[in-house]
């Protein structure tokens, strides 16, 4: 699907193919077509004295207020306008600087009451581009950015787009000695590495700091590093300024063996993809050696300064681990990791899996989405892979007109005696004329291995049948990671109707499937 974008300037020049524009500064509604999303990109002026450039921006409000108050859209993407491309009349003419925060203040105060309006900050793109303006081509074309920026334009862009669609890496793997501290524990010792207040140890405490603050908000951090594994727990345990801990970690792997085989191993306890993985090491050989080995995994450079270390960290996080807002699960993320832990090891002492499961008393709660979990169930489509049937992705915006069209949103939380899971099972049923359509259901890989899959679409197709009298219809669209969900449908009831040529599968469920729920399940629908 389109998008469409209100300019007043000509920006055709940093934007790809899949992208309507309309006429400059016009406002009215696009032809008749639907679009995914529709961005306002107004600019002023810059060779305009301040007092026109205060008139243009007025004129810019009003058009944005009326964009907003007569366009039927999906979502809205308003971009600030640049405030520091004529710092000269800013100083001079406080009145332009007044009137540009204004402006900024204004969409960001129409983001905060309604939810459909996001917000893209150029400003941030023009504290690494000094030379915005190439004022050849904006007085021949109109250009109101330098096409020579465009391909950077185009980058920071679709960081800016991953960051809304809830795209991001999962987890973060370092190495330790000259990563995490400075120097080598084995030579120098718990309290002899780089590590505290004074200059290179106060670059790897603040790094540290940050690192802690990006797990808070739902990144997975692991460590993988060549040492003795008793020299890096006596740093967690005895090491005052020492972070990092096994408290903070999901997984480690601290041996001798390659780090292309540990960080594959961390992968599979994590029950993530290898393309979920950034991995950080200050040793050229060992990121070679994960680049070769581990194609899928990110390994950017590292800085050969310590008091780069910030600043690098950054450029990781805007690149890896930026999302436009976080949802309550995703804050929740390190410790469900780590409760996994407790279950793999508790599932160790049974001999069947009934009994392992009978033993977690597992509880599932069903819910139809609502204001507090559509964030959620946004996120999910666009991130889970391995446990989807059809690998659609949909917005927050997107999910809610779904269900204003009459669709059945639902999601499921789970919990155990080990703790709370979060939502982690998203379904959307489509109705039809003649029949439901199951468009997507999709389960989070750390919650796998558990049969709850099961349990939650029985319960959802019972409901079905109870509402309304209709075939109830689903299919398989195969891709290279959800091979684990190739056999579901088969196995909860549903018939194979046909098979595409392109591997496609088209089912209908049979209400007189035998099927049942487990009784070690406490399922609630509300």
């Amino acid at each position: 699907m389109r998008n469409y974008i209100y300019r007043n300037y000509t920006v055709e020049h940093l934007f790809d193919k899949n992208y309507d524009f309309s006429g400059y500064g016009d406002v009215c509604n696009p032809s008749g077509k639907e679009y995914k999303d529709s961005f306002i990109f107004f600019q002023v002026d810059p060779s305009l004295p301040p007092k026109e450039q205060i008139q243009e921006i007025d004129e810019i409000v009003s058009k944005v207020s009326f964009v907003i108050g007569n366009n039927d859209y999906g979502r809205l993407i308003i971009f600030t306008i640049f405030e520091d491309r004529n710092r000269d009349w800013q100083v001079k003419n406080p009145d332009l600087f007044i009137a540009l925060r204004n402006y900024n203040d204004f969409i960001r105060d129409q983001s905060a009451v309604n939810s459909k309006i996001k917000i893209f900050d150029v400003n941030g793109l023009y504290q690494e581009e000094f030379n915005v303006i190439d004022w050849k081509f904006f007085f021949t074309s109109q250009m109101i950015v330098s096409p020579k920026l465009s391909k950077n334009f185009k980058l920071w862009f679709n960081r800016q787009l991953d960051a809304l669609d809830l795209k991001r890496k999962k987890c973060l793997i370092l190495d330790c000695d000259n990563t995490l501290w400075g120097g080598v524990v084995g030579e120098e010792g718990t309290h002899g590495i780089k590590l505290g207040q004074d200059y290179p140890g106060i670059c790897f405490s603040n790094f540290q700091k940050l690192l802690k603050s990006l797990s808070e908000t739902g990144v997975i951090l692991a460590v993988c590093s060549k040492n003795n594994l008793s020299n890096v727990q006596d740093v967690w345990r005895n090491n005052p300024n020492q972070i990092i801990t096994d408290k903070v970690l999901s997984a480690y792997r601290i041996n001798w063996q390659d780090k292309a085989s540990n960080i594959k191993s961390i992968a599979e306890e994590l029950n993530i993809g290898l393309d979920s993985l950034v991995f950080l090491d200050d040793n050229p050989a060992e990121r070679a050696l994960v680049k070769e080995f581990l194609p899928e995994v990110e390994v950017p450079e590292f800085p050969n300064k310590p008091y780069l270390l910030i600043d690098y960290f950054w450029e990781v996080y805007n690149l890896y681990f930026n999302v436009y807002e976080l949802s309550h699960e995703d804050i929740k993320k390190t410790d469900q990791y780590k409760e996994n832990f407790f279950r793999n090891e508790s599932k160790k002492v049974f001999e069947n899996i009934d009994d392992y499961l009978r033993s977690l008393d597992i509880k599932i709660d069903i819910m139809s989405a609502n204001e507090s979990n559509v964030l959620r169930i946004a996120q999910m489509t666009q991130k889970t892979n391995q446990f989807n049937l059809t690998t659609k992705r949909y917005s927050k915006e997107e999910i809610e007109k779904i269900i204003n069209n009459g669709g059945k949103v639902y999601c499921a939380g789970v919990k155990d005696k080990f703790g709370d899971n979060g939502i982690t099972i998203a379904a959307i049923i489509k109705e039809e004329p003649d029949y439901f359509d199951i468009d997507s259901y999709l389960l989070s890989c750390r919650i796998l291995g558990r049969n709850i899959e099961k349990a939650v679409l029985l319960r959802i197709l019972d409901r079905l049948i109870k509402e309304g009298q209709k075939p109830i219809r689903a299919k398989f669209i195969p891709t290279s990671k959800n091979a684990v969900a190739s056999t579901f449908l088969d196995d909860v009831g549903f018939k194979l109707i046909r098979e595409g040529f392109d591997g496609v599968k088209y089912y209908e469920y049979s209400k007189d499937n035998k099927i049942k729920n487990k009784d070690y399940y406490t399922i609630s629908f509300s």
